[in-house]
């Protein structure tokens, strides 16, 4: 399997979030975490799936914290600011 397929497992084929989620594991391999940038060069060697990381003890955990934080913040966000965040984090191709 190579990496397009493995993101493309967890996008579902969308071509727009496989080059996003890309582009997010390209910034992982140079993370200050070394378990970010090890699960980011396994995953992009094809030694391991995407979803085999997040699912994984080891890198699973690194994963979510980051996002936990996202999320609580995202929640606590007016409509008008979670529009205003998702206009400015749209990705160049």
């Amino acid at each position: 399997m190579n990496l397009v397929d493995g993101l493309d497992d967890i996008t579902g084929g969308d071509e727009i979030r496989t080059k996003a989620l890309g582009r997010i594991l390209d910034q992982l391999a140079y993370s200050t975490n070394p378990l970010l940038r090890e699960m980011a060069a396994a995953v992009q060697d094809g030694q391991l799936t995407l979803r085999q990381a997040a699912t994984s003890p080891t890198y699973g955990a690194e994963l979510i914290a980051p996002f936990q934080t996202f999320w609580n913040a995202y929640q606590q966000m007016t409509p008008d600011e979670r529009d205003d965040l998702a206009s400015r984090s749209q990705l160049p191709e």
